[in-house]
This record gives structure tokens, C-alpha cells and sequence, in this order.
């Protein structure tokens, strides 16, 4: 499952006995306000956010009080919310004509940026977070305390504490254009008319490039090479800045053709992605110059040159893009996969073909598997070609879920087709059900392997079959409502992930690997990020790290709303044996609502002023 249905998955609903005999369940907290909820969203973090009308409020699960209460945002909207992936931030963006911006760490409940407390002159102007240290940069018009006047400058702050680092005085005609980028001590900063890196602790300036207009900087921490990337009419140039001295080492730049979708630092070079869009082109330049597609280059660190002859065939977009020990992997979203050799030379025969939305690449045992919207198959990396002797052909999937049964040592896939096993050593395979009998036109979306039985499931249906394919059971009803706020955050967190495609993040490693990632990390993606937030010196990343470390309610229990008599009810059904262990009645034929996986907490929104929360785990 990936992360935006996981951590935004409302229950599945399902219903499964006559309700006769129901109980109403008194919930076991209750949180009433002055105003009425608007909306309400479970944080990946696992603090409920709401709105009021009369502030913004988060709920812990479990605790009887408020977490926080913030007066100082009234009437936020969903479309003004940025959830940052991967963090405990949730950041307010600016509205109309006002920049006023907040940041807030949900789980310490601290409010660890707000430019109207710092004063800033109407808001900020531009914002970035840079990862892996968490700090934000912020753009405008800045007064320091105790002073009348606003200068113009760059402020640093760092979200873990929640302090202003330090304000960079720039003047107006060189305000911040892109993203900076840190590198130990120092802030490398792009401006209309240079770039300057400053001391951070002093706030001095170190040097000063010649690079106007930059839209991004990046350093390589693997020594002192700094990277300006610009885009110009919808080309991208590339310039290389010593970091000791500021020197151009490239003083021309790079020109390169598309605008800039990713880099990354390799063994070899510098690799770049471009996409060139000539989708707005008459035929006939579509004709002379091509369809919209990805350009790849490895650039020499020393001098800047392509070392390629010319840049492999995409024929569309590049989705997937991974540095492996002997070269780059990438797979197309228009269908295809290649590998590159450092030295510009095909490491395959001939790319591979495949279909349309490549939905996954991992590496298993065998090679790596490829999932598309109508074909999947283990491909050898030294090769490209299939690790045995052929692909699996379905019938184009919107939706393809797998999973791996690693007590009989096959994959499971779900298609149009039906559900196909996979046997992981000799790439046989069969269709073991070619109807999960899903209602409501739904396709299967997960699939779990449970110790009798195997359990398929999408938003309305749920089917237990036997580890031979047959079915055991079926249940499907219709949802009685969802929270508005469930494709406003799916929209956001993707705009999100693709943003910190090319972050600071994702150079560092800090969000991804290097090469393709194993089955077993791209499945368990909260298992992963667990470890990395661990590491993290910060309470609010350990708190998230021992959230999803922990034993999830979710492991042998389906906590799931429908409409039944009397109003609406959410049922807790056992995993195993499809049997409803708990019911309890919320009564609202539309209601707006939020259930807590790992916890097992139900918010709802009982009347206009108030809040209910239910634990299922009693």
C-alpha cells in the first residue's frame, strides 16, 4: 500500500451480520468548541488536525485535552495546508494577497514558525525546507526587534527548536530567487543578481558567484563542488562554483535542453534529468523536434562536458531513476526500461519494453521486479531481458496490487485478469482466481497474507480466499460518506513527493536509496521511515519512529464504517476469521470521520461543535 492510502485510508466498508442487538458505544473522549468543524485530518504522525472556525486544533490519541489550540489561524482552509512527507510538519501557506505563512510541528504541538510573531513585513515572499537538517528558509522584508525599520534579508530557522538561526541583510535588487541549499556551516543562497554563501553563525559573507537568476543550489557533500541550476526559456544551465573561494569553474555553464526534473551525484558525473515539453507545439515542430520527453545527461565534474555522445531515448517521461554500482537505470511512464553504463554505452541489447505507468521497480532474490498497468515480469540486471524467459500479460490495470507469500515462495498480483501466483523460482505462473467478485466496480487494491488465508480488499469490498485461489468469503456495502478532505491531501502529498524528487533530501539519501530498493522496503514503507526518524535527534521524529515501530491495531483487525440500521455504524472485524468482534453505532448518514490505523481510534465529527473519539481496541 503505498503512503498517501495508507496514511489517508478511510475504513473499508463493509457489513457483514444483521445488526440486531446493537449497543451504541460511548465514546471515550469527547472535544466540544466555540466554533463549528470544517474539516478534520489525520496527520501521518497520528495528531488529528482540525478546524474550528475559531482556531486550528490537533488531537493526540487517547488524551482527553487538546494537543494544541491555535487562535492565531482561524478559518484555514484544506487547499491552504502543505503536509511535508516524511516530518512531523504541517506547513499553512499563504492565501490571496497575504504571505502570512505558519509552521507547525504537530506532535510537540508547537507552532515553530509564524511570520506575523517574527515580523515579517506582510509574510514571506518565498519558502523553502531543506532536508536532511530541517531547517527553513524563509524570503522578505524583515524587522529585528526593537527596531522601527525593515531591511530586506533571508531568514534561517530551524524547525527542530523552533528558533531563528540567523537573518542574511540582502538588498531588494538581489532578493532570493531559488532554493539554497547548507553545507555544514554555510548557506549558499541564489539570488536576482549572484549567489553568496554566508558564514551561518556570524552571518558574513564567505563569497560571491556571478551566477544571476539561479533556480536551485546543491552542494555535493562529498567535497567542495557547488551546483547553480538555471532555467532560461525553457532550457536549464548548469554551473559549477568552488565552494572554498566561489570561483565559476564552469563560468559559461551547461546549457542543457528541457527544464530540470532531477540530479543526482554519481561515482561518474553528474547525472541530470531535463524534460523537454513540446506538447503546446504545432505539428510540424512536434514533427522536427519530437514528442515531450526526458533527456538524460552525466556531466564531467572537472569541466562540465556531457560525457555522453548523446542522450538515451526516453520516448516520455522518466518516472523511476536509480544510480546502480555499474551504471543508471530508469524506467519511462509512457512504458520502457534501460540501463546506461557511466561511459554513455548501452548496458542491455536493446531497452526493454513494457507497459504504460510502470506502478513499481524493486529488487527481489531473482532480479528486479517491474509492475505496469498490463505486463510484470523479474528482469536480470545484467541483461535486461527476463530472468525467465517471459512477461506476464494482463489486460490494462488501473489499479495493480502485489504481495509477496514468502512461506510458499511466490509473488501474488492482482489485475483485470484475476489474481495470478507467481512462483519465485522458475517465473511459472498461473491465475488462481479470475474473479475476486468485488462490487461497486472496484478493483482489488491490497493484498495481505494472512496465516489461513489470503484477504483482498478495496474501499467497499473485502474476500478471504484459500491459499488455492477459491473463495472463503465475501462482503461488500456501500460508504455512507467520506471526509472531503480525503482527495485534497492525496492531491497535496503528491505534489509534495514530487517536490522532494530533486530536494536536498533526495541527493542526500535521505528519503531514498541510491540503487532500486528492495520488495520488502517499497511494500513496508513505514518500517523504513521508522529507522531513519529514529536517527534523528529530534522528539518529534522519535516520536514518529516509535509510532510505527509499534505493533499497529490494524494487524489482525479491520476497523470498518458502513450504514446499518439506525444510522451508520463501524464495525471491528477479525482478519482471520471475517468475524465482527465490535459494532458500534455513530448514527449520521453523512458522516465526517478519520480512523487511526496504528492506534485504532475513530474521530467523528458528532454535531457541528464537537468531536468524538472511539477506541476500537477495547
Amino acid at each position: 500500500m503505498n503512503r498517501v492510502n495508507f496514511i489517508k485510508r478511510i475504513a473499508l466498508v463493509v457489513f457483514f451480520i444483521s445488526t440486531t442487538g446493537l449497543v451504541a458505544q460511548e465514546p471515550s473522549n469527547q472535544y466540544s468548541f466555540d466554533g463549528n468543524v470544517k474539516w478534520m485530518m489525520l496527520s501521518e504522525s497520528g495528531v488529528l488536525v482540525a478546524s474550528t472556525g475559531e482556531a486550528l486544533v490537533g488531537i493526540k490519541p487517547n488524551q482527553p485535552d487538546l494537543h494544541f489550540k491555535f487562535e492565531r489561524v482561524k478559518n484555514v482552509k484544506e487547499e491552504h495546508l502543505e503536509p511535508v512527507p516524511g516530518t512531523p510538519y504541517l506547513i499553512i501557506k499563504p492565501r490571496g494577497m497575504m504571505n502570512h505563512t505558519v509552521v507547525i510541528d504537530v506532535v510537540k504541538g508547537k507552532m515553530v514558525f509564524d511570520s506575523k510573531k517574527e515580523d515579517w513585513q506582510g509574510g514571506v515572499a518565498s519558502r523553502h525546507l531543506i532536508y536532511p537538517e530541517m531547517m527553513f528558509v524563509v524570503n522578505g522584508m524583515h524587522r529585528e526587534k526593537g527596531l522601527g525599520q525593515y531591511t530586506q534579508g533571508v531568514g534561517l530557522y530551524d524547525l527542530k527548536t523552533g528558533e531563528l538561526v540567523k537573518i542574511f541583510e540582502r538588498k531588494a535588487s538581489n532578493a532570493m530567487v531559488g532554493v539554497p541549499d547548507i553545507k555544514g556551516n554555510t548557506i549558499i543562497i541564489p539570488g536576482l543578481k549572484n549567489v553568496k554563501a554566508y558564514d551561518i553563525s556570524s552571518g558574513s559573507t564567505i563569497w560571491t558567484a556571478e551566477v544571476k537568476n539561479a533556480t536551485r543550489i546543491s552542494s555535493n557533500d562529498a567535497n567542495d563542488e557547488i551546483y547553480a541550476f538555471r532555467t532560461k526559456g525553457g532550457n536549464t544551465v548548469v554551473y559549477k562554483i568552488d565552494g572554498k573561494s566561489g570561483n565559476q569553474i564552469w563560468s559559461e555553464g551547461n546549457k542543457l535542453k528541457g527544464n530540470l526534473a532531477r540530479y543526482e551525484f554519481t561515482k561518474a558525473g553528474l547525472a541530470v534529468v531535463c524534460n523537454v515539453d513540446n506538447s503546446g507545439k504545432s505539428k510540424l515542430m512536434k514533427l522536427a523536434s519530437g514528442s515531450s520527453q526526458s533527456k538524460v545527461y552525466l556531466l564531467d565534474t572537472n569541466t562540465g562536458a556531457d560525457l555522453w555522445a548523446k542522450s538515451p531515448k526516453t520516448k516520455g517521461y522518466i518516472n523511476h531513476f536509480y544510480i546502480e554500482d555499474d551504471g543508471i537505470l530508469f524506467g519511462v511512464a509512457s512504458g520502457g526500461i534501460n540501463k546506461i553504463s557511466f561511459d554513455g554505452t548501452p548496458l542491455w541489447k536493446k531497452p526493454l519494453k513494457t507497459g504504460a505507468n510502470i506502478q513499481l521497480m524493486a529488487r527481489v532474490d531473482k532480479g528486479v521486479l517491474y509492475i505496469s498497468e498490463s505486463d510484470a515480469d523479474i528482469i536480470d540486471m545484467n541483461s535486461g531481458e527476463s530472468v525467465f524467459g517471459k512477461k506476464i500479460k494482463y489486460k490494462r490495470s488501473e489499479a495493480v496490487a502485489s504481495a509477496f507469500d514468502e512461506s510458499r515462495g511466490r509473488f501474488l498480483l492482482s489485475c483485470k485478469d484475476g489474481l495470478y501466483a507467481i512462483d519465485g523460482n522458475d517465473g511459472s505462473y498461473e491465475i488462481i482466481n479470475g474473479d475476486p467478485n468485488f462490487e461497486g466496480k472496484e478493483v482489488v487494491q491490497n493484498i495481505e497474507i494472512r496465516d489461513n488465508n489470503l484477504l483482498l480488499s478495496s474501499d467497499q469490498n473485502m474476500t478471504w480466499l484459500n491459499f488455492d485461489g477459491s473463495e472463503k468469503n465475501h462482503v461488500f456495502h456501500r460508504a455512507p460518506g467520506k471526509s472531503a478532505f480525503g482527495l485534497i491531501l492525496a492531491g497535496t502529498l503528491t505534489a509534495m513527493s514530487a517536490t522532494a524528487a530533486i530536494s536536498h533530501s533526495a541527493q542526500a539519501g535521505y528519503l531514498k536509496g541510491a540503487g532500486v530498493p528492495s520488495y520488502n522496503s517499497t511494500v513496508n514503507y513505514h518500517e523504513q521511515q521508522a529507522d531513519s526518524w529514529a536517527n534523528i535527534a529530534d522528539q518529534g521524529f522519535q516520536e514518529m519512529a516509535k509510532r510505527f515501530k509499534a505493533t499497529k491495531a490494524t494487524e489482525n483487525a479491520a476497523f470498518i464504517l458502513t450504514k446499518i440500521d439506525g444510522g451508520v455504524g463501524l464495525i471491528k472485524v477479525d482478519k482471520d476469521s471475517g468475524e465482527t468482534v465490535k459494532e458500534i453505532l455513530v448514527k449520521d448518514k453523512k458522516p465526517m470521520y478519520e480512523v487511526d490505523d496504528f492506534e485504532g481510534v475513530l474521530y467523528f465529527k458528532a454535531d457541528n461543535k464537537s468531536i468524538h473519539a472511539y477506541n476500537l481496541n477495547d
